[in-house]
């Protein structure tokens, strides 16, 4: 099977996942409830941009989400840390892959320090079971974090008419709405982004001395010098008139309309 990657999610680590779905519903954007990882104490709502879309994650129980090693969870560890301290930012992204198993060896061979290739899940607000599969990678790249990597059941389309029916892929009051671009600051773009090239198999794109872009599908991975070693931002387009040039600010990261 050949490997083929896409950015699935983006996860905003939040104090208050309800607070947040109604910040973003006025601006005319739709979030929903998504249910509750049991095994990590966390909880989340999600908002669709077609099949990108965009993780709130929150903690309901502290006791377990304070219990769980970074190893084989990086992503959720570093989510309930920053709630533990009172952070709210945006954590990495998912990258959607249709291998599973091929994407993570691939890395492995490629000196990627990946994690365990494991079954996830979560039950929905609706008491529904969602299930998928899963590997983190158990370090950071000088201090910025890896994405992580996930595998959904059936194709992309059989998932998105799913998600339709469900009524979780929706037009928004806001426009309509997709991820455009990250924006990841760095202290040194090129190293930085030369492992990002090698984790999406994609080239790089120096677009001048203190930035670079990776392409990833029709979605660019921004990488900019910076003190942060964290993502910054999101930008999106097809906004609304209403919404076009807003943004809206969680902690420290930013959402931008374009």
């Amino acid at each position: 099977m050949s490997e083929n990657l896409a950015w699935d999610h983006t996860m905003i680590n939040v104090l208050d996942v309800d607070r947040q779905i109604r910040n973003f519903a006025e601006l005319g954007i739709d979030f929903v409830r998504g249910g509750s990882h049991q095994v990590w104490g966390t909880e989340n709502a999600l908002g669709y941009f077609g099949l990108n879309y965009i993780e709130l994650i929150s903690v309901f129980d502290k006791h377990t989400a304070w219990s769980f090693p970074r190893k084989n969870a990086s992503a959720v560890y570093d989510a309930t840390h920053d709630y533990q301290e009172g952070i709210e930012r945006i954590n990495t992204i998912a990258i959607r892959t249709n291998d599973i198993e091929g994407t993570h060896l691939r890395l492995k061979k490629a000196g990627i320090p990946v994690g365990d290739v494991v079954d996830g899940k979560r039950i929905d607000e609706q008491g529904h079971e969602i299930r998928w599969s899963i590997f983190f990678v158990n370090d950071t790249i000088n201090g910025l974090p890896y994405p992580f990597f996930l595998q959904w059941p059936g194709t992309d389309q059989q998932r998105e008419e799913q998600l339709v029916k469900q009524g979780l892929i929706v037009e928004h009051p806001g426009g309509n709405l997709r991820v455009r671009r990250v924006i990841i600051e760095v202290p040194d773009v090129l190293a930085a982004a030369e492992v990002w090239s090698l984790i999406t198999d994609q080239e790089v794109e120096h677009t001048a001395e203190d930035s670079a872009v990776i392409h990833l599908c029709d979605r660019e991975l921004v990488f900019r010098t910076g003190p942060a070693n964290h993502i910054t931002a999101l930008e999106f387009t097809g906004s609304s008139d209403e919404l076009q040039g807003k943004s809206i600010t969680i902690g420290q990261s930013s959402l931008k309309f374009l």
